[in-house]
């Protein structure tokens, strides 16, 4: 087998990559990769993501202190190391996991559709689909979704043209010759034959994920009561609110979208589950810095203002980000250590200069920590955007005198036209040669469909020079990727952890805190910059926010 490509996705992550095609013994590779990475770790490594042909590694260059190499050499040559010593053992005899589904026509709503595609009655595609035992070669998409292979041919069928708005957590589908299982409610374009009672993700379990990329798979049929009565012992444990009486502050309004995050949720990307944390880390790392904070603390983000929290008790606050603030009706300096007292009001407003604020108080807000991270995923029932007559709890007693910033504070301005700098993707050269030159050319418009998920930009249509088929693979913020409408959408903090657009750009990570503050009808235009100055780019970002920590 040839030896694989090893190429950057981010200045924070880098690629492995054997080919485009599914193949066991490939992935047999991969998960080899992976379990040497796990026992031979390199210093600053933090954690992997497994695909159907590639293994994606994510780390912290600032934790690199090599003399001898840049963040990327380093861990490219410690992989290169460990690829010398690659040995795929037999595979051991798993444990079969066997998934009941309910294959009614109320759930398999497109089983009569696949059957006619391909000349069968339902009765045999639920057999065919039955009849096999399907590796998880890989997480993906929605916490806990496992893409397994591969369906037998003569049940393989596309996904639909245009994706239902709605698709029923539990719904099992076909795409191509892959099978899934949908763990949340979600939109989705695979082809739903049926639905499982079983719940693959529950954030209330010490182990929240049935699959893990490497298990065999089952599926056997259940009827409709079988389904209802399993359904119903996999109730979920609802969370549980604060009480007034032990309340910090609060929240009067909630604004358009507020909630709780912090640095983000690293260690279960394999798992199909994103980083998210704040979209703006300069402005979130600047707040809590102000008010003597960890670096991690968990803070307000608020989207476009509207958010009015009272405060029962004495507390330090710091207000960043685009946007103005006022207490008690009276407007305060942003990027400034303030104290307010008990019954104040502090009001965040909308400015049109940008599109989120943060709010940190001494001592940071608290929430239910979740998979090591307090940052909310709303998709995921993670947390969830503040409420009105929400309570919020501070994480210990705060101070009202704060230290003053070191090094002097280099405050952001937010600009409604900006040029931001990228690096080229993995699939830049799928392009037309047009295309890649427009790409830095030609100006580009947010448009309405963007939030913490994704950006979608409208201009002049790209196009791509031949139509490959890319397998499923990792991304993250910061990601371009090109459409088969030939527009391209950024990747943002709650992005999915693995996508199969083209990537043909990667945002340089020190410009992610300007784009999180675009808004609708912005305009971006790309300028192309090498790898090597976007690393050291965000080492120097990443420098001057450690020394307001230090």
């Amino acid at each position: 087998m040839t030896a694989p490509k090893i190429y950057p996705l981010c200045e924070t992550a880098l690629c492995v990559e054997w080919g485009n095609i599914i193949d066991e013994s490939v992935h047999q590779q991969v998960t080899c990769l992976n379990r040497l990475l796990q026992q031979n770790p390199f210093t600053g490594f933090t954690e992997t993501v497994p695909a159907y042909t590639t293994l994606t590694i994510y780390y912290q260059p600032e934790s690199i202190t090599s003399a001898d190499a840049t963040p990327f050499i380093f861990v490219k040559t410690h992989v290169e190391i460990l690829l010398q010593r690659l040995h795929v053992e037999p595979s051991q005899n798993e444990d079969i996991i066997s998934i009941p589904v309910c294959y009614d026509d109320e759930f398999g709503y497109d089983l009569e559709f696949i059957a006619a595609e391909n000349n069968l009655s339902k009765e045999e595609v639920i057999t065919i689909h039955q009849q096999k035992e399907y590796r998880v070669y890989m997480m993906g998409f929605l916490p806990g979704f496992a893409y397994m292979g591969e369906v037998d041919d003569i049940i393989a069928t596309p996904r639909k043209q245009i994706p239902r708005a709605m698709v029923e957590e539990g719904s099992v589908g076909i795409a191509g010759k892959q099978t899934g299982i949908y763990p949340l409610t979600s939109p989705g374009g695979w082809q739903i034959i049926g639905r499982t009672p079983y719940c693959l993700f529950d954030i209330q379990k010490q182990d929240p994920f049935l699959f893990k990329a490497g298990n065999r798979v089952k599926f056997h049929s259940i009827t409709k009561e079988e389904f209802y009565v399993i359904k119903g012992q996999q109730k979920k444990i609802p969370s549980i609110d604060q009480n007034e009486d032990t309340a910090s502050a609060i929240v009067i309004k909630p604004g358009i979208f507020s909630a709780i995050q912090d640095g983000g949720r690293f260690g279960f990307q394999s798992y199909g589950v994103p980083v998210s944390g704040a979209m703006d880390t300069q402005a979130y790392h600047i707040a809590n810095g102000l008010v003597g904070n960890i670096k991690n603390a968990a803070a307000i983000e608020c989207t476009m203002g509207g958010l009015v929290i009272q405060f029962k008790k004495n507390a330090a606050i710091a207000v960043t980000g685009s946007g103005t603030a006022f207490v008690n009706h009276q407007k305060i300096k942003m990027y400034q250590p303030l104290g307010v007292a008990r019954n104040d009001m502090l009001e965040v407003k909308y400015n049109n200069d940008g599109m989120r604020t943060y709010i940190a108080v001494s001592g940071g807000f608290t929430a239910p920590v979740v998979m090591s991270s307090r940052s909310c995923y709303a998709k995921a029932g993670i947390g969830s955007p503040l409420k009105k007559e929400n309570t919020l709890a501070f994480e210990h007693t705060a101070r009202v005198a704060t230290k003053q910033m070191r090094p002097p504070l280099r405050v952001p301005v937010y600009n409604s036209t900006c040029v931001i700098r990228i690096i080229s993707g993995a699939e830049n050269d799928w392009m037309a040669p047009e295309s890649i030159q427009k790409l830095s050319a030609q100006n580009f418009t947010l448009t309405n469909q963007c939030d913490r998920m994704g950006y979608r930009l409208q201009s002049d249509p790209l196009s791509l020079a031949y139509n490959n088929e890319l397998l499923s693979t990792a991304v993250t913020k910061g990601t371009i990727q090109l459409t088969p409408g030939g527009q391209l959408i950024i990747l943002m903090s709650d992005c999915q952890t693995t996508g199969g657009y083209p990537r043909v750009a990667q945002i340089a990570a020190a410009d992610l805190p300007v784009i999180a503050q675009l808004k609708p009808g912005d305009i971006i235009r790309f300028t192309k910059i090498s790898y090597r100055e976007a690393e050291e780019l965000y080492l120097l970002q990443q420098k001057m926010i450690n020394e307001f920590f230090s």
